[in-house]
């Protein structure tokens, strides 16, 4: 089930997972940098962006999941600080292998690939308008 690779009210103690070769975040310049005087904080954003990834699961592939969960750890936790799951714990190591890969990436640019990413998936979702309870 796609759902379960996204854990993403959990900060610790989660897997990784494997990534696609693929680049999913052509578009990350386009957005607000912390810097920037755009009304929304990069950190709001990334909160909205994860509150509508809820109600776009079911569109979502495998691969894009992982994608996600893996810059979603690393904007919450940092880089991966868990020891890689048992050899039968196949969606951890899947989960844990595609956070790790981010090595030393930074929360704002794991931020800005999770939110350039949420918007590939619904690119009419306008974080804006979007009225999460967070």
């Amino acid at each position: 089930m796609a759902s379960s690779f996204l854990s993403a009210g959990t900060t610790t103690g989660d897997s990784g997972g494997e990534l696609s070769s693929g680049d999913e975040s052509g578009d990350v310049e386009s957005l607000p940098s912390p810097e920037s005087g755009a009304s929304r904080s990069l950190a709001e954003l990334f909160e909205k962006a994860a509150a509508h990834l809820q109600s776009l699961v079911h569109v979502a592939s495998r691969e894009q999941l992982l994608y996600l969960y893996a810059r979603y750890k690393q904007a919450k936790v940092g880089k991966c600080n868990t020891p890689k799951p048992g050899f039968f714990d196949f969606e951890g190591k899947q989960k844990w292998e595609a956070w790790k890969a981010l090595g030393d990436a930074s929360p704002s640019q794991a931020m800005q690939e999770y939110i350039a990413a949420v918007k590939k998936l619904d690119p009419g979702w306008n974080a804006q308008f979007s009225f999460g309870i967070r």
